[in-house]
């Protein structure tokens, strides 16, 4: 099984595992959930400089492994987290990257194809500590946020059918069948916290669901990036087209019904107290 991060030019389907960021003390929550959950115990774990800039991870055989893993990146998706959540991170955490092998004990192996999503991001946070000598604290920052609200004139999803939302719930938590693609982000079965994590990922702010839909839906959505287009100053209330087509807020209008709202409010930060480095194998 192996899931991706978008990267550009690239389409990611987050089918098998959705790693969502955040609203605010979800970090917490995360954490303490891996902590509680039983975490196959990672008895090697390898480190090494990589060049690979298409930055990715997965469950092996054995294990698990990632590839042009930058130290900020590994703390986002570990604790299902934003850019801007993070706190006193070194020089290096977006610019190095790190390839990782990492296998667990015998008798975890036949675990590894029952992993809940806690018990996924308790392996990394395991080899955070372990290898990058992790040592972080939470608090409660102010930070610039935006509400997802339904629009003037109501939402224009499709509820999704009865099948594919048997579907999409035979696995609690996860999202359904998400894809995220340069410029679109598309549906099935997906509910708007989900939808709200994804939107999050792009804008690298978080976005919290305000929207008061409970169901699950299907939606394709599809805007034109800004480096792809003529720059423009964006916020929450832009509605201008960019060269070639929508800009990401005015699609999530036009296409879904839906709003951002810009809003303010205190925010869990995860505040790295150490971390370093990873010594040779």
């Amino acid at each position: 099984m192996r899931w991706k991060r978008f990267v550009a030019g690239s389409a990611v389907v987050w089918t098998a595992l959705v790693l969502p960021v955040t609203r605010p003390a979800r970090a917490q929550a995360v954490g303490a959930a891996a902590m509680a959950a039983k975490v196959p115990v990672l008895d090697v774990i390898s480190v090494r400089p990589d060049t690979d800039e298409d930055a990715r991870m997965g469950l092996t055989g054995d294990g698990l492994n990632a590839r042009g893993a930058s130290l900020h990146w590994l703390l986002t998706e570990a604790f299902q987290i934003n850019g801007d959540q993070l706190a006193g991170e070194p020089s290096w955490s977006a610019s190095a990257l790190w390839a990782i092998d990492a296998k667990v004990v015998g008798e975890d192996v036949p675990l590894l194809t029952q992993l809940t999503l806690a018990q996924r991001l308790g392996m990394y946070q395991q080899i955070l500590t372990e290898r990058f000598g992790l040592k972080y604290h939470h608090e409660q920052r102010e930070r610039p946020a935006y509400a997802l609200v339904v629009a003037k004139g109501g939402p224009r999803l499709t509820a999704s059918n009865a099948e594919t939302v048997a579907q999409a719930t035979q696995h609690p938590g996860r999202p359904g069948n998400l894809q995220m693609g340069r410029g679109s982000i598309s549906g099935e079965g997906t509910t708007m916290h989900f939808l709200a994590i994804m939107l999050s990922r792009q804008l690298g702010r978080t976005v919290v669901d305000q929207t008061g839909l409970t169901g699950r839906y299907d939606f394709k959505l599809a805007w034109t990036p800004e480096d792809d287009a003529v720059p423009a100053p964006q916020t929450a209330d832009s509605s201008a087209d960019l060269a070639g087509g929508p800009s990401l807020f005015a699609a999530i209008s036009e296409q879904l019904g839906l709003k951002l709202e810009s809003i303010k409010g205190p925010v869990d930060v995860l505040v790295i107290d150490h971390v370093e480095k990873p010594t040779a194998n």
